[in-house]
């Protein structure tokens, strides 16, 4: 039997060195260092197991000030009896080389440093390291388990020496009974159909994992980066199946903690919240303050939508990366667009779209903007819930399917990465796969 808890993306930002971040993102920033101790709290208060795993992106850039910040609250774990297992991501150093022997900058943490800062965070207990990069290191977590960390940032963390290391660990594992689960940073399958056009490229670093290690006997990995929850799988040519559980970031909404516990042939995995932090949270619930920072983006995006093109366009610009040189051309239309969304109903959808009467009557009033919100927000904290026999779900099938069969001559014009644009819009509304936040797998099939 082995139970651990297993966080990511904790971004920890020192305000008190780096002052007030104005920085708006899906995850809290300011209240980073404060949220992490309230996590760490929830942590020390499990005491039926001593193992934390965390996925990578344990800071919010390279600023040594944020890992003067975090390390003595992982300290905090470690001196009350956790024994914690770190991987590092691109977050976690300052991205910019060397001009010389002599070019470091105090202030900043290079990728060469990470091991130093962080050896006693489970690299100093590693069985084994890949040789080209220590960053990636296999440890035991107790008898008969055996975790896999692999780190694929940089020109070292990449290459097929890196699979070739891992895959001697798996048969190596196997030969002495292991059960082997790897933590990643990066996804190996999309979260979410949504995800793939909004990071093409992020992929490419889990070519490895699913194409080589599923075949070499992982059936695990543990995922960060997208700060989305989800829980998904594949099936190789071969037959062999991947799971993949990829937790959302303990600093957004709604600070996720995964439990996870193998026992009698099965993994139990379950989520929990903290529920309070130290802070002003204006009167508000931890959620509703997290869910509140969440929606804060959107909401300034539909906003400036009808007001404030340029803004809009420089908030876009900061998370997508958008012509706005090109979109601003397009001022008026936008501009009359957005006044338009942010007051469009369902129900007003519907009568525009000649398809009222298969909107039902209690969804009407919804706004499509509160929708496409409440949509995106559960993208991120996962368990998609409206499916077609839903009331939500039915009103977006109809919408959808009107939108379609008016846009079809120009669609078919298009090159879409999707064959179906209703049944796209379907898919980012309703999962019909895992639960993403409490489900039970089998070890064995």
């Amino acid at each position: 039997m082995l139970k651990f808890h297993l966080i990511s993306d904790l971004h920890c930002y020192n305000v008190e060195a780096q002052g007030h971040s104005d920085h708006a993102d899906q995850v809290v920033v300011n209240e980073s260092g404060a949220v992490i101790d309230a996590v760490f709290d929830w942590l020390l208060a499990q005491t039926d197991t001593d193992l934390v795993l965390m996925a990578g992106d344990l800071c919010t850039g390279g600023d040594r000030a944020h890992h003067d910040c975090l390390i003595p609250k992982l300290r905090r774990l470690k001196e009350d009896g956790k024994r914690v297992f770190v991987l590092t991501a691109s977050h976690d150093y300052y991205h910019f080389e060397r001009e010389g022997e002599d070019d470091d900058r105090a202030d900043m943490v290079y990728r060469d440093q990470l091991y130093g800062l962080y050896e006693e965070f489970g690299f100093a207990s590693a069985c084994s390291r890949y040789e080209a990069d220590p960053l990636s290191y296999a440890a035991i977590l107790a008898p008969g388990y055996r975790l896999l960390c692999l780190n694929t940032d940089g020109d070292k963390g990449e290459g097929p020496g890196l699979w070739d290391w891992a895959e001697a660990q798996l048969a190596e594992a196997r030969a002495a009974g292991e059960l082997v689960l790897a933590m990643h940073h990066y996804p190996v399958l999309p979260p979410s159909p949504v995800y793939p056009l909004l990071d093409s490229g992020v992929f490419n670093n889990s070519i490895g994992v699913r194409e080589r290690l599923a075949d070499a006997g992982l059936r695990f990995v543990f995922t960060g980066h997208t700060h989305m929850q989800n829980i998904s799988y594949m099936d190789t040519p071969a037959g062999n199946r991947l799971y993949e559980i990829n937790t959302g970031s303990a600093v957004g909404f709604d600070a996720p903690i995964r439990t996870v516990t193998i026992d009698d042939g099965k993994m139990d995995i379950t989520t929990s919240s903290i529920d309070s932090f130290a802070w002003d949270l204006q009167g508000k619930t931890v959620s509703q303050y997290l869910k509140d920072s969440f929606d804060r983006m959107l909401n300034n995006i539909f906003e400036a939508m009808g007001h404030d093109i340029e803004r809009m366009l420089d908030i876009l610009n900061g998370e997508f990366r958008v012509d706005k040189e090109g979109l601003l051309k397009q001022r008026r239309l936008l501009a009359a667009g957005g006044k338009f969304l942010y007051k469009l109903t369902l129900g007003g959808a519907g009568t525009l779209l000649l398809c009222r009467r298969k909107v039902p009557r209690e969804v009407r009033p919804v706004r499509v903007k509160d929708l496409i919100m409440e949509a995106v927000r559960n993208i991120y904290t996962g368990d998609e819930p409206y499916s077609v026999d839903t009331p939500i779900g039915a009103a977006t099938d109809a919408v959808m399917g009107r939108i379609e069969a008016l846009a079809r001559p120009f669609l078919k014009k298009v090159d879409l990465p999707f064959e179906s644009l209703r049944g796209f819009v379907m898919s980012l509304i309703y999962d019909d796969g895992l639960p993403d936040n409490n489900a039970v797998l089998p070890v064995v099939e």
